[in-house]
């Protein structure tokens, strides 16, 4: 692989205290690459001293809550979230299905933790929707569970991974739990919970501020509506408004700041890329994702990178 380079330009500025980052993306309408430092230098050069807020772009998306976890999505967010390996999540999952010794009685907290199955059962969901409608209100009430569509090698033995019973909040019986339990329970819990619940709503907005020829643009979001992400927030970055503008409306405050970058190789595989390869090629079965990885390491067919 060979880096290539490129620059970014921003221009910054704060408003109503709240600070800004519009991203140079055109001139005269088309797109804009700045390949070196002499193109960042031109633009510069014919840069005028006038930053306009010109006009905004509104639109309306949703975002929908995934399915209950399987074996191999458990493995991956676990992965993802605390660098747990395939292996130790399953061991975790297990100790969580056999049964954790609460204050009063032994209670085994999980579903089956070896399935490839998203569907749930009809009693769970009636459950769900009553403690839905209880503690968050109808409104977060969706008419039908999240599942992903059958694949060809789904066996579809056993349903997917969810907590026994919601009377088992992860916070109330956090004590009961070691600290890795209770990450992996909670994430059992909530995932399960959240799939029954409506989309999340937001409203992403464009903010298009012009310097003569040149096109700069500020993103922000607004939560219209939680729905899902009041149990189960899986967002990879929070989402700020914008403050309102006046159009046209000059700024007078801001600055131009540039970055150099260059272009990155694919991202080599960790334990939760590896699960999610396997599975879209059909390669193990929920019981084998973490031998066969160990089996990997074991054989030096993969060297783990620190």
């Amino acid at each position: 692989f060979i880096p290539e380079e490129y620059w970014e330009m921003y221009f910054e500025f704060i408003k109503n205290k709240q600070n800004i980052k519009a991203e140079l993306v055109s001139y005269n309408d088309k797109k804009i690459q700045l390949k070196n430092k002499d193109d960042v230098k031109g633009v510069l050069n014919n840069l005028l001293s006038s930053y306009v807020v010109t006009s905004s772009i509104k639109k309306p998306r949703e975002k929908a809550p995934k399915p209950p976890f399987i074996t191999a999505t458990l493995q991956q967010e676990a992965s993802s979230k605390y660098n747990y390996s395939a292996k130790k999540t399953l061991a975790i999952a297990q100790k969580l299905y056999e049964g954790i010794e609460l204050k009063n009685e032994r209670v085994g907290l999980i579903t089956y933790m070896r399935t490839d199955s998203t569907r749930i059962s009809q009693d769970f969901i009636n459950e769900a929707k009553n403690f839905i409608s209880e503690q968050y209100g109808k409104a977060y009430l969706r008419e039908h569970n999240i599942t992903k569509k059958s694949e060809l090698n789904v066996q579809d033995a056993h349903e997917a991974i969810r907590p026994v019973s919601l009377n088992y909040h992860p916070q109330n019986i956090k004590d009961d739990l070691s600290s890795e339990e209770y990450k992996i329970y909670s994430l059992i819990y909530n995932r399960a919970l959240a799939s029954l619940m409506k989309n999340a709503l937001f409203e992403d907005e464009e903010l298009v501020i012009k310097n003569g020829a040149f096109q700069f643009v500020a993103k922000g979001t607004v939560v219209l509506f939680d729905g899902y992400l009041k149990v189960y927030d899986d967002m990879d970055k929070k989402e700020s408004p914008l403050p309102k503008f006046d159009f046209p409306e000059e700024i007078t405050n801001g600055k131009i700041n540039t970055e150099q970058k260059f272009t990155k190789p694919p991202l080599r595989y960790s334990e939760a890329r590896i699960i999610k390869k396997m599975e879209e090629l059909g390669i193990g079965r929920p019981s084998t994702y973490a031998s066969i990885i160990e089996t990997l390491k074991l054989r030096n067919y993969v060297k783990q990178q620190e």
